[in-house]
């Protein structure tokens, strides 16, 4: 979703089959998975949200299990340089069965593997996978291969949260945030009804700016089926 930073109106939006990676040089940069474990690369223009180019399919191994958040599993980072993204990525593998494993059954299930893919900007767009010498490099990819956790991370230049003096929920949960210009960007979880909202607020003050609800959820249940 696109949206204009002074209101909060929304200019454009896309299908939810994509994770955006990275705006630069009029284009969003996004990855389709289409199954896992492929990869598409897809680059849409920034300003009307249309389709410019789709990068053909990118196999990686069988066992990945894909997905467009960052899990145990499969998790990415980026990286822009000029009018070029890198996206590196690392899947992941382990025992995941209930009793207790040999330690042979134990040793061979545990996989990893690692990877980027570099997504030039500069006239037409282009894809080429990176040798892995160079996906390799990245002390991310394996230092943090085995990590179980991704802990929260919080922007170094975003001023530590107050309060929106206007917010219509207090209840919520605020999942991430980032300065953008001179507002700060709030993303919130209201765990009575699971709407996702994102807020514009004053990082000196706290004044709520505008806030949009992105997605909505249901706490009710479905019913039980009888047998």
């Amino acid at each position: 979703m696109a949206l204009d930073l002074e209101n909060g109106a929304l200019l454009w939006s896309h299908g939810p089959s994509l994770r955006p990676c990275a705006l630069l040089a009029g284009s969003v940069v996004a990855l389709r998975i289409t199954p896992s474990p492929t990869l598409v690369v897809v680059v849409l223009d920034a300003a009307t949200g249309e389709d410019r180019w789709t990068s053909e399919p990118v196999d990686l191994p069988p066992w990945a299990r894909c997905t467009l958040d960052d899990t145990r599993d499969f998790t990415l980072r980026t990286e822009e340089a000029d009018d070029a993204v890198v996206l590196r990525w690392v899947a992941r593998t382990w025992y995941r069965g209930g009793a207790a494993p040999s330690a042979r059954v134990l040793e061979e299930s545990r996989r990893a593997a690692h990877g980027a893919l570099s997504v030039g900007l500069a006239g037409s767009p282009s894809l080429e996978v990176l040798p892995a010498a160079e996906a390799e490099a990245e002390a991310w990819a394996g230092a943090g291969a085995e990590s179980e956790e991704f802990p929260e991370t919080a922007d170094a230049d975003v001023p530590l949260p107050v309060p929106p003096a206007a917010s219509s929920d207090r209840r919520s949960a605020v999942l991430d945030q980032s300065l953008v210009g001179d507002k700060r960007l709030e993303l919130h979880l209201r765990p009575d009804s699971g709407a996702v909202v994102l807020r514009a607020a004053d990082p000196r003050t706290g004044t709520l700016v505008w806030e949009v609800e992105l997605d909505r959820a249901t706490p009710r249940r479905a019913p039980r089926l009888r047998p």
